[in-house]
């Protein structure tokens, strides 16, 4: 990173690239079961003779089993097992009981599914594998998510490994989120049903957060950097969220690189995730200059001529106001440690 705005990028450097000329709930069976069984063989021990109740004392077990296996059927024909169609269209997950059943309605866990799923689709990265479990993966379908990016976990213990996204089920809280996802990047709805969007990271959570304090200061001292450049405005809000460390890195270097060509304001960052504290993602800003218009437009070719991970998820000029701006926005998640290889320069 350049100790100053005004010199060049050191070799080596990773800088961006200027755009190209122009060119034109209820028991669960289990629970009914199990209760209907210890009540009908209480009811036998009492009224048995001691020699019945020496008799009862080994045909118990057999009686548990035949009754287990019973249970079992009636699991599978009502859907709670893994990989059937009624597992799906019901609220529960497969492979775990509801934590807290019955204290939040259907209509909640629904809801805030339903949150989740849009909210996916509009904000992940179109080339993010997700790992959901089947309520969550119908939800995601629902909403235009290719199947193909989709990873069915069948069960609480079920690896994502090699998804970059985890969604929580309200009835499944996975024991390897810290082990696979420890970053929460968003979450919708409350108490048992809470879903959570986490991003997977290599290493598990330890690693994940001394990742995250690296990127958090080298954010922090790229955003004082910028506050030095003279072709940049900004408002006192959007200034201390820069010192602060709030704002996405891609953010960052892409208006490093548009202050090398242009004179601008941001008018606003924006897309922090509900329910997580994460960077902004979005800004928006509007030409200084005498040429707005034109130098917006081409603003807006240099961050569309970019390649990953600096592409942005949409690049776009539009009127606000009577008067042109360009808003730029990036996919979750945000990546760790992009600006221990990107010189932000003037």
């Amino acid at each position: 990173m350049s100790k100053g705005n005004s010199d060049p990028a050191p070799a080596g450097s990773v800088v961006l690239k200027k755009a190209a000329p122009r060119r034109a709930a209820e028991p669960s069976w289990a629970q009914i079961l199990a209760t209907t069984v210890k009540l009908s063989v209480l009811r036998r021990l009492r009224a048995g003779h001691q020699r019945r109740l020496a008799a009862w004392r080994w045909r118990l077990p057999a009686l548990l089993l035949a009754l287990a296996l019973v249970a079992m059927i009636l699991l599978r024909v009502t859907g709670a097992f893994a990989g059937t169609p009624s597992a799906v269209t019901r609220a529960a997950s497969p492979g775990s009981s509801p934590a807290g059943a019955g204290t939040s309605s259907p209509a909640a866990v629904t809801q805030a599914r339903s949150q989740a799923a849009a909210w996916i689709a509009a904000q992940v990265s179109g080339n993010a594998i997700i790992a959901c479990y089947p309520d969550m993966c119908a939800a995601l379908q629902a909403r235009g998510v290719a199947a193909g990016r989709l990873m069915p976990l069948q069960d609480s213990a079920a690896s994502p490994l090699g998804a970059s996204v985890m969604v929580t089920s309200p009835s499944v809280r996975s024991q390897l989120v810290d082990q696979y996802a420890p970053a929460l990047i968003a979450s919708f709805g409350s108490g048992d049903a809470r879903i959570e969007v986490r991003a997977a990271e290599a290493g598990g959570a330890a690693a994940y957060q001394a990742a995250l304090r690296a990127d958090l200061a080298a954010r922090r001292s790229a955003g004082s950097q910028l506050l030095r450049n003279g072709r940049i405005q900004f408002s006192a809000g959007d200034a201390a969220r820069l010192r602060a460390g709030e704002v996405d890195s891609r953010l960052l270097a892409t208006l490093a690189a548009l202050a090398s060509q242009y004179t601008f304001r941001v008018t606003a960052f924006g897309d922090a995730s509900p329910g997580a504290q994460v960077p902004f993602r979005e800004v928006t800003i509007t030409s200084t200059g005498r040429n707005a218009a034109a130098d917006l437009a081409a603003a807006q070719a240099i961050a569309r001529a970019q390649a990953p991970p600096y592409l942005p998820a949409y690049a776009t000029v539009q009127s606000a106001g009577g008067q042109p701006v360009l808003s730029i926005e990036f996919a979750a998640p945000s990546p760790l440690g992009l600006l221990t290889a990107l010189s932000l320069s003037k």
